[in-house]
């Protein structure tokens, strides 16, 4: 299981960087397949309604580029917002998976509301713990917004989000690595 979710976000002006690092009792493998399943991402991950590969273009050394869309909402207190983005994925199997938006709809804003999103998962295999696998899973984000946020709001809405989806995921893993077991 995990050992708890703890989202780290700073914010520069209309820029936001998180951060969270995540142990699970899991293999590498397991974890790279649950992050890199986009298919099965809408049956897990809060706030994706679907999500689906439209290229996939082999790199040297184990790698592959991705061209993945994903609609679906995000949320804030009662606040919700469709969202549909484009991204560039670049896989270093069972190591690396990093994403960079492409286009990013928010609904009513559009184009007009996110200038950059980025976002990566380092994968770490760690010393194992009584025979069982153990894996350090760093996710990192840079969310850069045309439109200011109001001064709190900001960087509660991101935590709220990255927390909720990171503790699905490390759900899932947890659940694929028990079956596997």
């Amino acid at each position: 299981m995990s050992s708890g979710v703890k989202v780290e976000v700073r914010r520069s002006g209309r820029r936001f960087d998180a951060e969270a690092v995540l142990e699970l009792d899991a293999s590498a493998r397991t974890v790279w397949d649950t992050i890199t399943d986009y298919d099965a991402l809408p049956a897990f991950m809060p706030g994706i309604s679907a999500c689906r590969v439209i290229e996939r273009h082999e790199l040297p050394r184990q790698g592959e580029r991705l061209l993945v869309e994903q609609q679906g909402e995000f949320r804030f207190l009662l606040f919700a917002q469709t969202m549909k983005v484009m991204l560039n994925i670049e896989h270093q199997a069972l190591q690396v998976a990093e994403a960079k938006a492409l286009s990013f709809d928010l609904g009513v804003f559009k184009r007009r509301a996110i200038d950059v999103f980025e976002g990566r998962y380092d994968i770490t295999p760690l010393a194992s713990r009584r025979g069982a696998p153990r894996v350090r899973l760093r996710y990192s984000a840079v969310i850069g917004l045309l439109l200011p946020p109001p001064p709190a709001i900001g960087s509660v809405a991101v935590r709220q989000n990255l927390t909720a989806q990171l503790e699905a995921v490390a759900a899932e893993i947890a659940r694929r690595a028990a079956l596997a077991g």
